[in-house]
Protein backbone atom coordinates (compact mmCIF):
# COMPACT_ATOMS: atom_id res chain seq x y z
CA UNK A 1 0.00 0.00 0.00
CA UNK A 2 1.25 3.76 -0.62
CA UNK A 3 0.79 6.55 1.32
CA UNK A 4 0.28 9.69 -0.04
CA UNK A 5 0.43 13.03 2.00
CA UNK A 6 -0.34 16.07 1.28
CA UNK A 7 1.85 18.54 0.03
CA UNK A 8 3.08 21.21 2.75
CA UNK A 9 1.88 24.48 1.21
CA UNK A 10 0.70 27.33 2.61
CA UNK A 11 -2.83 27.76 2.17
CA UNK A 12 -4.74 31.31 2.84
CA UNK A 13 -6.65 29.39 6.14
CA UNK A 14 -2.64 29.31 7.08
CA UNK A 15 -1.86 32.88 6.41
CA UNK A 16 -5.00 33.37 8.20
CA UNK A 17 -4.40 31.59 11.41
CA UNK A 18 -1.06 32.92 11.74
CA UNK A 19 -2.26 36.14 11.29
CA UNK A 20 -4.98 35.79 14.23
CA UNK A 21 -2.52 34.15 16.25
CA UNK A 22 0.23 36.88 15.57
CA UNK A 23 -2.64 39.56 16.76
CA UNK A 24 -2.65 37.37 20.00
CA UNK A 25 0.88 37.03 20.50
CA UNK A 26 1.50 40.85 19.94
CA UNK A 27 -1.12 41.91 22.40
CA UNK A 28 0.90 39.39 24.98
CA UNK A 29 3.81 40.82 24.45
CA UNK A 30 2.32 44.63 24.73
CA UNK A 31 1.29 43.35 28.10
CA UNK A 32 4.75 41.83 29.13
CA UNK A 33 5.93 43.68 32.28
CA UNK A 34 9.74 43.43 31.10
CA UNK A 35 8.91 44.68 27.82
CA UNK A 36 6.86 47.44 29.94
CA UNK A 37 10.04 48.27 31.90
CA UNK A 38 12.37 48.28 29.50
CA UNK A 39 9.63 50.36 27.08
CA UNK A 40 9.72 52.54 30.17
CA UNK A 41 13.51 53.12 30.55
CA UNK A 42 14.30 53.59 26.99
CA UNK A 43 11.75 56.40 26.98
CA UNK A 44 13.44 57.96 29.79
CA UNK A 45 16.37 57.98 28.64
CA UNK A 46 16.04 58.92 25.37
CA UNK A 47 14.05 61.98 26.89
CA UNK A 48 16.78 64.61 25.98
CA UNK A 49 20.58 64.23 24.99
CA UNK A 50 22.18 63.47 28.66
CA UNK A 51 23.67 59.33 28.65
CA UNK A 52 25.85 58.81 25.46
CA UNK A 53 27.10 60.59 23.20
CA UNK A 54 24.36 60.76 20.14
CA UNK A 55 26.50 58.30 17.63
CA UNK A 56 26.18 56.02 20.46
CA UNK A 57 22.68 56.58 21.52
CA UNK A 58 21.18 53.53 19.94
CA UNK A 59 22.48 51.63 23.05
CA UNK A 60 19.60 52.59 24.70
CA UNK A 61 17.30 51.20 22.96
CA UNK A 62 19.09 48.39 21.64
CA UNK A 63 19.32 47.60 25.47
CA UNK A 64 16.20 47.72 26.72
CA UNK A 65 14.04 46.91 24.38
CA UNK A 66 16.43 45.28 22.25
CA UNK A 67 18.32 42.78 24.71
CA UNK A 68 15.29 42.36 27.38
CA UNK A 69 13.27 41.55 24.73
CA UNK A 70 15.23 37.93 24.15
CA UNK A 71 13.73 37.12 27.48
CA UNK A 72 10.51 38.63 27.20
CA UNK A 73 10.07 36.71 23.43
CA UNK A 74 11.57 33.24 24.45
CA UNK A 75 9.41 33.10 27.46
CA UNK A 76 6.37 33.74 25.40
CA UNK A 77 7.47 31.42 23.23
CA UNK A 78 8.24 28.66 25.85
CA UNK A 79 4.61 29.14 27.54
CA UNK A 80 2.67 27.95 24.16
CA UNK A 81 5.26 24.50 24.34
CA UNK A 82 3.80 24.09 27.59
CA UNK A 83 0.49 24.74 26.42
CA UNK A 84 1.26 22.15 23.80
CA UNK A 85 -1.06 19.19 25.15
CA UNK A 86 -4.39 22.21 24.70
CA UNK A 87 -3.01 23.50 21.84
CA UNK A 88 -2.62 20.01 20.32
CA UNK A 89 -6.08 19.64 20.04
CA UNK A 90 -6.41 22.48 17.58
CA UNK A 91 -5.16 22.11 13.78
CA UNK A 92 -2.25 24.89 14.58
CA UNK A 93 1.20 23.87 13.49
CA UNK A 94 4.04 24.86 16.06
CA UNK A 95 5.29 26.21 12.67
CA UNK A 96 2.76 28.37 12.57
CA UNK A 97 2.98 29.05 16.18
CA UNK A 98 6.57 30.33 15.74
CA UNK A 99 5.71 32.11 12.77
CA UNK A 100 3.31 34.10 14.61
CA UNK A 101 5.94 35.07 17.58
CA UNK A 102 8.11 36.59 15.14
CA UNK A 103 5.44 38.66 13.62
CA UNK A 104 4.63 39.94 17.01
CA UNK A 105 8.30 41.17 17.51
CA UNK A 106 7.04 43.66 15.22
CA UNK A 107 5.52 45.18 19.03
CA UNK A 108 9.40 46.05 20.24
CA UNK A 109 10.47 46.80 16.66
CA UNK A 110 7.46 49.94 16.67
CA UNK A 111 8.05 50.80 20.61
CA UNK A 112 11.93 51.20 19.18
CA UNK A 113 11.16 53.15 16.57
CA UNK A 114 8.57 55.69 18.56
CA UNK A 115 11.37 56.04 21.26
CA UNK A 116 14.45 56.89 18.64
CA UNK A 117 11.85 59.49 16.92
CA UNK A 118 11.44 61.26 20.72
CA UNK A 119 15.15 61.63 20.96
CA UNK A 120 15.35 62.57 17.22
CA UNK A 121 12.62 65.42 18.65
CA UNK A 122 14.96 66.77 21.52
CA UNK A 123 17.71 66.52 19.00
CA UNK A 124 16.53 68.52 16.45
CA UNK A 125 15.47 71.09 18.91
CA UNK A 126 18.39 71.56 20.49
CA UNK A 127 21.75 70.11 17.85
CA UNK A 128 25.37 68.81 18.73
CA UNK A 129 27.84 70.16 17.62
CA UNK A 130 28.85 69.24 14.28
CA UNK A 131 32.21 67.44 15.88
CA UNK A 132 30.06 65.12 17.64
CA UNK A 133 29.17 63.13 14.52
CA UNK A 134 33.07 63.17 13.50
CA UNK A 135 33.94 61.34 9.85
CA UNK A 136 30.23 60.57 9.53
CA UNK A 137 27.81 61.91 6.65
CA UNK A 138 23.93 62.48 7.14
CA UNK A 139 23.37 58.71 5.37
CA UNK A 140 25.70 57.13 7.99
CA UNK A 141 24.16 59.47 10.65
CA UNK A 142 20.33 58.50 10.17
CA UNK A 143 21.49 54.77 9.77
CA UNK A 144 23.41 54.69 13.10
CA UNK A 145 20.48 56.74 14.73
CA UNK A 146 17.32 55.79 13.72
CA UNK A 147 17.72 52.57 11.23
CA UNK A 148 20.59 50.12 14.00
CA UNK A 149 18.38 50.61 17.00
CA UNK A 150 15.07 49.59 15.18
CA UNK A 151 16.67 46.41 13.66
CA UNK A 152 18.04 45.95 17.16
CA UNK A 153 14.85 46.27 18.75
CA UNK A 154 13.22 43.18 16.59
CA UNK A 155 17.14 41.31 16.30
CA UNK A 156 16.88 40.78 20.25
CA UNK A 157 13.52 39.27 20.43
CA UNK A 158 13.42 37.32 17.05
CA UNK A 159 16.65 35.72 18.63
CA UNK A 160 14.78 35.15 21.65
CA UNK A 161 12.31 33.29 19.65
CA UNK A 162 14.78 30.86 17.86
CA UNK A 163 16.39 30.56 20.97
CA UNK A 164 13.17 29.15 22.78
CA UNK A 165 12.81 26.94 20.15
CA UNK A 166 16.65 25.42 19.77
CA UNK A 167 17.37 25.50 23.68
CA UNK A 168 15.26 23.84 26.23
CA UNK A 169 16.95 23.46 29.16
CA UNK A 170 16.14 26.09 32.17
CA UNK A 171 17.65 29.27 32.21
CA UNK A 172 18.22 29.57 28.38
CA UNK A 173 16.96 32.67 27.95
CA UNK A 174 19.40 33.90 30.16
CA UNK A 175 22.31 32.76 28.77
CA UNK A 176 21.26 33.75 25.29
CA UNK A 177 21.39 37.15 26.96
CA UNK A 178 24.97 36.69 28.72
CA UNK A 179 26.66 35.47 25.35
CA UNK A 180 24.53 38.45 23.65
CA UNK A 181 26.45 41.10 26.06
CA UNK A 182 29.62 39.24 26.19
CA UNK A 183 30.18 38.94 22.75
CA UNK A 184 28.99 42.65 21.70
CA UNK A 185 31.20 44.42 25.06
CA UNK A 186 34.28 42.37 23.44
CA UNK A 187 33.99 43.20 19.98
CA UNK A 188 32.21 46.64 20.17
CA UNK A 189 34.85 48.55 22.16
CA UNK A 190 37.90 46.73 20.27
CA UNK A 191 39.26 50.18 19.52
CA UNK A 192 39.65 50.94 23.22
CA UNK A 193 39.07 48.05 25.10
CA UNK A 194 41.64 45.64 24.11
CA UNK A 195 45.73 46.07 23.08
CA UNK A 196 45.50 45.23 19.89
CA UNK A 197 45.57 47.76 17.02
CA UNK A 198 42.23 47.87 15.87
CA UNK A 199 43.22 49.17 12.39
CA UNK A 200 44.29 45.68 11.26
CA UNK A 201 41.92 43.59 9.03
CA UNK A 202 41.36 41.27 12.47
CA UNK A 203 40.03 43.71 14.82
CA UNK A 204 38.00 45.44 11.97
CA UNK A 205 36.44 41.99 11.25
CA UNK A 206 35.97 41.46 15.27
CA UNK A 207 34.67 44.98 15.20
CA UNK A 208 31.67 44.63 12.54
CA UNK A 209 31.20 41.03 13.16
CA UNK A 210 28.70 41.32 16.30
CA UNK A 211 24.65 42.26 17.07
CA UNK A 212 26.48 45.48 18.42
CA UNK A 213 28.88 47.65 18.20
CA UNK A 214 30.35 51.20 19.11
CA UNK A 215 30.78 53.64 16.19
CA UNK A 216 32.31 56.66 17.97
CA UNK A 217 34.24 56.45 21.14
CA UNK A 218 34.19 59.46 23.74
CA UNK A 219 35.79 61.51 26.58
CA UNK A 220 33.45 62.74 28.27
CA UNK A 221 32.36 60.82 31.37
CA UNK A 222 29.04 61.91 32.51
CA UNK A 223 30.29 64.88 34.73
CA UNK A 224 32.41 66.07 32.22
CA UNK A 225 31.35 67.01 28.80
CA UNK A 226 32.71 65.46 25.45
CA UNK A 227 35.27 67.38 23.92
CA UNK A 228 37.24 64.53 21.66
CA UNK A 229 35.51 62.29 19.89
CA UNK A 230 37.19 58.99 18.08
CA UNK A 231 35.15 57.73 15.17
CA UNK A 232 35.98 53.77 14.96
CA UNK A 233 36.60 51.57 11.42
CA UNK A 234 33.98 50.07 8.90
CA UNK A 235 30.45 51.23 7.12
CA UNK A 236 27.54 51.64 9.29
CA UNK A 237 25.53 51.29 6.79
CA UNK A 238 27.03 47.71 5.56
CA UNK A 239 26.87 46.98 9.21
CA UNK A 240 22.76 47.57 9.31
CA UNK A 241 22.36 45.48 6.22
CA UNK A 242 24.68 42.64 8.55
CA UNK A 243 22.65 42.45 11.55
CA UNK A 244 19.09 42.72 9.36
CA UNK A 245 20.24 39.68 7.76
CA UNK A 246 20.79 38.40 11.53
CA UNK A 247 17.44 39.16 12.37
CA UNK A 248 15.95 36.97 9.38
CA UNK A 249 18.46 34.58 9.89
CA UNK A 250 16.75 34.25 13.36
CA UNK A 251 13.48 33.86 11.91
CA UNK A 252 14.38 31.51 9.48
CA UNK A 253 16.45 29.21 11.84
CA UNK A 254 13.23 29.26 14.69
CA UNK A 255 10.89 28.00 11.90
CA UNK A 256 13.00 25.31 10.53
CA UNK A 257 12.97 23.36 13.59
CA UNK A 258 9.89 22.25 13.49
CA UNK A 259 9.00 22.49 9.46
CA UNK A 260 8.16 19.90 7.02
CA UNK A 261 8.43 19.37 3.88
CA UNK A 262 7.88 21.60 1.34
CA UNK A 263 7.78 24.29 4.12
CA UNK A 264 11.32 22.73 5.83
CA UNK A 265 12.85 23.32 2.13
CA UNK A 266 11.84 26.77 1.20
CA UNK A 267 12.64 27.58 4.90
CA UNK A 268 16.25 26.19 4.09
CA UNK A 269 16.44 27.92 1.00
CA UNK A 270 15.75 31.37 2.82
CA UNK A 271 18.45 30.44 5.19
CA UNK A 272 21.13 29.76 2.84
CA UNK A 273 20.31 33.15 0.88
CA UNK A 274 20.34 35.30 4.34
CA UNK A 275 23.67 33.38 5.08
CA UNK A 276 25.15 34.83 2.07
CA UNK A 277 23.51 38.36 2.66
CA UNK A 278 24.92 38.32 5.80
CA UNK A 279 28.56 37.01 4.42
CA UNK A 280 28.32 40.31 1.83
CA UNK A 281 27.50 42.42 3.98
CA UNK A 282 29.96 41.82 6.57
CA UNK A 283 32.25 41.55 4.25
CA UNK A 284 31.59 45.07 2.81
CA UNK A 285 31.32 46.67 6.24
CA UNK A 286 35.41 45.88 7.15
CA UNK A 287 36.01 46.89 3.63
CA UNK A 288 34.34 50.11 3.44
CA UNK A 289 33.94 52.94 5.53
CA UNK A 290 37.07 53.95 7.93
CA UNK A 291 39.69 52.06 7.57
CA UNK A 292 41.22 54.06 10.92
CA UNK A 293 40.70 56.12 13.69
CA UNK A 294 39.70 59.44 13.21
CA UNK A 295 39.76 62.31 15.99
CA UNK A 296 37.44 65.02 16.09
CA UNK A 297 37.24 67.75 18.18
CA UNK A 298 36.07 71.57 17.69
CA UNK A 299 39.03 72.23 15.89
CA UNK A 300 38.90 70.05 13.12
CA UNK A 301 39.45 66.22 12.50
CA UNK A 302 42.80 64.50 12.25
CA UNK A 303 43.54 60.92 12.40
CA UNK A 304 43.84 59.63 15.86
CA UNK A 305 46.87 57.19 17.35
CA UNK A 306 45.40 54.03 17.95
CA UNK A 307 44.44 52.84 20.94
CA UNK A 308 45.89 51.78 23.23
Amino acid sequence: MTSLTAPDVVTSSTRTTVGQLARIEAVRYARHPLFLVGFLLAGVFSAGEFGPVELDYHVIPSFFIGVLGIIVAARLTASTDRAQPVLGAAPVSETARTAAMCLACLVPAVAGAAVVLMHRAFVLAEPFPDFMYDTYGSTDRFVITVVVPVIACAGGPLLGVAAARWLRFPGAALVTVLVTLFWSNIAAYVPSGSSMDPSTLFARVLHMATPYTAFVLGNGDGEHPTTVLTSTTGSPTWWAVWTAALCGLAVTAALWRSAEGRTRSLVGRWFAALLVVALVSLTLSVATGNDRLWESTSRGTTPALNLP
